[in-house]
């Protein structure tokens, strides 16, 4: 938790470079962390690491599909990724076509 609270104080001052490194840790320690994985995708696509950033939130949507700020950050990534043609299946909310079609399991 507290490798957590360090990205998002490193993300807030704008040092989203350095907030990964917190957060990869965080993940390391407690792997089914949802906020750390978010927080992660964020920092991500900010840095426009996008690919990285839509893994991320699908991950994250496996562990929490009903969360519409996820829903809402993969929609971001997928458009700054130019993946427009992924949009319908966050529209219909085609988790599983999403998984499968960027190779997270």
């Amino acid at each position: 938790m507290l490798w957590n609270r360090l990205g998002a104080s490193l993300a807030n001052s704008d040092r989203s470079s350095e907030s990964v490194g917190a957060y990869r840790r965080a993940l390391t320690l407690s792997p089914g962390y949802v906020r750390a994985r978010y927080n992660l995708a964020i920092a991500c696509l900010n840095l426009n690491s996008y690919r990285e950033s839509i893994e991320h939130f699908l991950i994250c949507l496996q562990q929490q599909p009903q969360s519409e700020a996820v829903w809402q950050g993969l929609r971001m990534a997928l458009t700054l990724s130019k993946s427009y043609n992924e949009l319908v299946n966050v529209d219909q909310r085609n988790l599983d076509v999403l998984l499968t079609n960027f190779g997270v399991s």
